[in-house]
């Protein structure tokens, strides 16, 4: 018998029908398998990202709930009142920055996460309790009374401790992610932006905590050092723009060649 044009695979080689019939089966059932597991994997992501989001929302919620209210019956007494309490704004509106600044960041590095493991989420629970224990840390910013300089230290470098315990997480889960392939096609300028936001924060944590047992200034090192490093970096990074096309016209001096072009360089 000769083929036809509807001569199927199992007649050519006088296979039974339900071979052809079983292949597909299986083909089709490992199809349905890996379409599930990255459906499992996308509905644990978005859990962990929902979760965390939540937790976010609580904490810097909570930071305006003791919040004193400026009290008097006269304009002068009113914004007496408020100048008495500026340290409870102060550190509300510290806590508010850094609690929104970690949630950017924790955002912009799952925003393509396509898998959790049990050590991202491990480390993301770390970063959670970092967050829920911004509120509690900045109570002892704002607690009454005249403390000394090492009490005084012990109660911002404790709030200290906890922004820099933060943004070291966040690192970690970054580089976990990126090194272990659980992020799709993160790019590369969010990589280099959260990395370099993380190290000016732990730089500028890390460094206030000796300096406040020196003196109770030294909070200040908090707004100082990221404005100042992020400010020297961008410099720096303008005076190597030039330079680095100036080193590329020298590897090059004719770039408008083509490929293969043993003609001598222009000019």
């Amino acid at each position: 018998m000769q083929p036809g044009p509807n001569f199927t695979f199992c007649e050519r080689f006088r296979l039974p029908a339900t071979y052809g019939q079983r292949a597909a089966t299986e083909s089709g059932m490992i199809n349905s398998v890996a379409d599930a597991d990255l459906e499992f994997d996308s509905r644990a992501t978005d859990r962990l990202m929902l979760f965390s989001d939540a937790v976010v929302a609580i904490a810097i919620t909570l930071l305006a709930i003791d919040l004193p209210v400026p009290t008097g019956a006269t304009t002068s007494a009113f914004l007496a009142s408020v100048r008495d309490n500026w340290g409870h704004y102060g550190a509300f509106l510290i806590s508010f920055l850094a609690i929104a600044g970690a949630w950017s960041n924790h955002h912009d590095v799952f925003q393509r996460t396509t898998r959790i493991d049990p050590r991202l989420r491990h480390l993301d629970m770390i970063w959670l309790l970092m967050i829920v224990l911004t509120p509690f840390a900045t109570r002892f910013l704002t607690a009454q009374g005249h403390p000394s300089t090492t009490v005084h230290a012990l109660r911002f470098g404790f709030y200290a401790l906890v922004q820099l315990a933060e943004s070291t997480t966040l690192l970690m889960m970054l580089r976990y992610m990126t090194a272990h392939g659980l992020s799709r096609d993160l790019p590369e300028k969010t990589v280099q932006d959260v990395t370099k936001q993380a190290y000016l924060l732990m730089a500028a944590f890390a460094l206030s905590i000796p300096v406040l047992f020196i003196t109770p200034l030294g909070w200040l090192l908090w707004l100082v050092v990221p404005f100042a490093l992020s400010r020297w970096f961008s410099s720096r990074g303008r005076r190597r723009g030039p330079l680095g096309a100036r080193r590329r016209r020298r590897a090059d001096p004719d770039p408008g060649r083509e490929a293969g072009d043993t003609r001598p360089p222009a000019g």
